[in-house]
Parts: structure tokens; C-alpha cells; sequence
């Protein structure tokens, strides 16, 4: 198969994966009018623990502590990634918190700063500080119109992108299912303590299981072809494709919640598409 066949077939994956993960979300905004955040990342996470154990059957492999750390660091990431991603998912519309959460990108140099003091190249600066121009218009910080939970979606940024490098990390190291599986067990473990110290515990009402069934199964297909859009394409192809999932969370928004972004959040919508396409068009030059 040539490149071009490889790199179609990553796109056609990366559309795939934003549809699918903005399902995700739709169903995890319906079923966290119900159930408690963390009840939801622990029923997830223990499912998709569930699925992913018997691929793991016989491929056990000792580890030193060098790896499990990154291990640790990248199931954080993920972890404080999706919960405050589904926090905001209560407060904001769907479209805004896909959005900060699609700015991870951004957040990247300067996980790489703070974990192996990769200073952030001059060139990068430009599209850094035209990505955060678009999440100041999104977040609009002033006394009038801050809303707190456009932070706390901007965190979920912070989770995933640290998870993104970190994952970098690994793929030289073990298989994308260890990776996976870890994860998702590191973060019900995380999501116990939280889910009681709420007081909600661990039941979830009849009638919200298919949400939740929603939820593990658009969350497990998505992640397959968000490593699969990797296998076939390169990143600096499938980072800006697969922000087509805000105009998928921007539709399913306005469809069921009504939610009609304003001029500012189209602005930010704007600035940071073009900062991550000047990033990724860097990138693939220097690369």
C-alpha cells in the first residue's frame, strides 16, 4: 500500500475517531444528569478494563520502574483529562468544552519544558500565542463574563496533553494495549475514593446503563481509531483533521441543548484551528 493510500486511510480514521468521541460525549453529558462524574469514569474505565484484560493474556511483560513511572504519569494525565473534561461538560456547552479540550496541542511544549527542559523553538511561539488568543475569546476573562468551568475544561487540556507525550514515551517501549489497559485501571482505582468522598457511590440507575453502555463502547472504538489514524498517518496530518470533532460537538450541541455558539467562541474556533495547522505545517517541515 502506498503513502497516499496510508494517508487516506488516516484521514477516513481521524474523521471517524472525532465523530465517534463526540458520541462519548453526548451520551456522558445525558448520563451525568444523573449519575455523579466519578461514578461515570469508574464504570468506564472498569468496563473497558474488562474488554481490554483477555488481549493482554500471555504478553505480561516485567517492567522497570523507569517505565511503570511513565506508566503512572500517563494514566494521571488521562485521568485528570477526561474528569475535568466531563465536569465541564456539566456547566458549559458541549462545543466549548470540546474545544479547550481540543487545545492540548498547546499544552504540549510546555509539558515537554517542564519534564525534560526542551526549551520551546522560537518559531513555535507564533502559532503558541495565537492558540491561546483563540482560548482567551472562548474563556472571555473578564469580571463580566469568566465563567470558572471554562477553566476547569481548559485542565482537561492540560490532563490530555500530558498523556499525549507521555504515551509518546511508551509506544517505543510497550504495546498500545498495556498502555491502554493501565490506564483504564489506574483510573478506577483513582475514580473510588472520589466517588464516595461524593457520597454517590457506585450504583447507577436502570434506565442510565445504556448511556453508560454508550459511553465504554463509542470510548473503546474511538480510542482503536485514534491509534490506528496514527499508525497510518503522521501527526502533523491527523492533529489538524481532528479538530472537525468541535463541528461535530458543535452540532450535536445545538441539535439537543440548543447551544448556539456566540461570535467570540467562533472567533477562538478560528485562531486555534489556524495555530494548530501552523504548528503541525512546522512540524512537518522540519520533520
Amino acid at each position: 500500500m502506498d503513502d497516499r493510500e496510508l494517508i487516506k486511510k488516516g484521514i477516513l480514521a481521524t474523521i471517524a475517531y472525532a465523530f465517534v468521541m463526540s458520541l462519548t460525549a453526548m451520551a456522558a453529558k445525558q448520563a451525568q444528569t444523573t449519575i455523579a462524574v466519578s461514578t461515570l469514569v469508574f464504570w468506564q474505565s472498569l468496563f473497558c478494563v474488562l474488554i481490554l484484560l483477555p488481549q493482554m493474556r500471555g504478553r505480561w511483560k516485567r517492567r522497570p520502574w523507569s517505565v511503570w513511572r511513565i506508566h503512572l504519569l500517563r494514566s494521571f494525565g488521562g485521568f485528570i483529562g477526561f474528569l475535568f473534561y466531563y465536569w465541564a461538560l456539566n456547566h458549559i456547552p458541549l462545543v466549548e468544552a470540546s474545544l479547550l479540550r481540543t487545545c492540548a496541542p498547546l499544552c504540549v511544549p510546555f509539558i515537554v519544558l517542564a519534564m525534560h527542559g526542551i526549551r520551546i523553538p522560537k518559531a513555535r511561539w507564533f502559532p503558541l500565542l495565537v492558540g491561546f488568543a483563540g482560548v482567551a475569546f472562548v474563556i472571555q476573562p473578564t469580571p463580566s463574563h469568566l465563567n470558572p468551568w471554562h477553566l476547569v475544561g481548559f485542565v482537561s487540556a492540560i490532563g490530555l496533553a500530558l498523556s499525549m507525550v507521555t504515551t509518546r514515551m511508551l509506544s517505543h517501549q510497550v504495546s498500545g494495549q498495556e498502555t491502554l489497559l493501565v490506564y483504564f485501571a489506574v483510573s478506577c482505582l483513582l475514580s473510588i475514593p472520589l466517588m464516595f468522598w461524593q457520597g454517590d457511590g457506585a450504583a447507577v440507575p436502570l434506565d442510565v446503563w445504556p448511556l453508560v453502555g454508550a459511553v465504554v463502547i463509542t470510548l473503546y472504538v474511538g480510542m482503536f481509531l485514534y491509534n490506528m489514524a496514527y499508525t497510518y498517518a503522521p501527526a502533523s496530518i491527523v492533529s489538524p483533521v481532528s479538530y472537525i470533532g468541535v463541528v461535530f460537538s458543535g452540532f450535536w450541541g445545538l441539535v439537543i441543548w440548543h447551544h448556539v455558539p456566540d461570535i467570540y467562541a467562533i472567533m477562538g474556533v478560528v485562531l486555534i484551528f489556524l495555530s494548530i495547522l501552523i504548528s503541525t505545517r512546522i512540524a512537518r517541515n522540519r520533520g
